[in-house]
């Protein structure tokens, strides 16, 4: 793929995710033409804090990608999401008073944590606003942000897992509708809910691609999987009184997938779907890489229509 862009790279961006078990990267189509499109995307198999830096590196130089704005992904094990109240202090006052707040839920000292805020949206059935604090131990964001500028690409922001699902919803034009996107890895899941775009929903589980697949025609994995997200729906419609949600697309099209999509789609009231992301291989369109969705995701985030 050598010389696969231009020099300069100025109508490409980088999504970059960071895994236990290597570097799941995506180049997107930032110009005038096929804007939003998956131009290439690859799991770079790597261990450890130096070989996923190298790999990086040695991908960005195959590929011809420096100076590519750069979007990456800090990995699950690194960050914490914390809801909580939020604190009654003017706004320019709210991060010092969310880092008191958290000092005793972190096990490391709060002068090492680097700490940002998103709003959630308010219920109309509280009178109680919250928000999640993402925080992050600030030796461990420094060796993202050197991996990521040491490989040559130009690094514009870190992202977490759970906000970034919303530049595709932004993408895909699912305004006006209320969807939910379910990402299974190996080992665990995903299942997000948006409401005109705005992330209400975001909550993880330990029911990944591995077990569907083994499940073969013992229900009982469907089964634990259709609670999960039961719990997620009823936890939407009790709290903010939106209705229901009126599809879920999932992530990755694999044949224990389909499987499990027509189980579920017999006991909810919402259609299922799958995520349609391609990339041009081989003179073809074929599914983006299992791995590779969040880092696409997190690319699309410098794109606009």
């Amino acid at each position: 793929m050598l010389g696969f862009f231009a020099s300069k790279n100025k109508h490409v961006r980088v999504g970059v995710d960071f895994m236990s078990t290597g570097v799941a990267v995506a180049v997107v189509s930032a110009g005038k033409e096929k804007r939003g499109q998956v131009k290439t995307c690859e799991f770079l198999a790597a261990v450890g804090h130096t070989e996923q830096a190298k790999a990086l590196h040695s991908w960005v130089d195959q590929n011809q990608l420096q100076n590519a704005e750069c979007f990456s992904l800090i990995a699950r094990h690194d960050v914490q999401l914390l809801q909580l109240e939020k604190p009654a202090v003017e706004d320019a006052e709210l991060l010092q008073a969310v880092r008191w707040k958290i000092t005793d839920l972190i096990n490391y000292e709060i002068d090492a944590a680097v700490v940002d805020v998103f709003q959630l949206p308010p219920s109309p059935k509280s009178p109680v606003s919250y928000i999640n604090a993402v925080v992050a131990n600030e030796a461990v964001v420094s060796r993202y942000v050197d991996s990521v500028r040491q490989s040559g690409l130009k690094l514009v922001a870190i992202d977490v897992h759970d906000l970034v699902t919303k530049n595709y919803c932004r993408i895909f034009d699912l305004s006006e509708s209320t969807v939910a996107i379910l990402q299974l890895s190996d080992k665990a899941g995903q299942v997000s809910i948006y409401h005109n775009q705005d992330l209400y929903v975001a909550r993880d589980f330990k029911i990944g691609l591995l077990d569907l697949e083994s499940s073969e025609d013992d229900e009982s994995t469907f089964d634990a999987l259709l609670l999960e997200l039961q719990r997620s729906m009823d936890y939407f419609e009790s709290t903010y009184g939106l209705g229901m949600v009126q599809q879920m697309l999932i992530f990755p099209h694999t044949g224990a997938t389909s499987r499990m999509a027509k189980y579920v789609q017999n006991y909810v009231g919402f259609d299922l779907g799958f995520v349609d992301v391609s990339v041009e291989k081989n003179s073809g369109l074929e599914q983006i890489e299992a791995h590779c969705f969040a880092a696409y995701c997190a690319a699309l985030r410098g794109v606009n229509l």
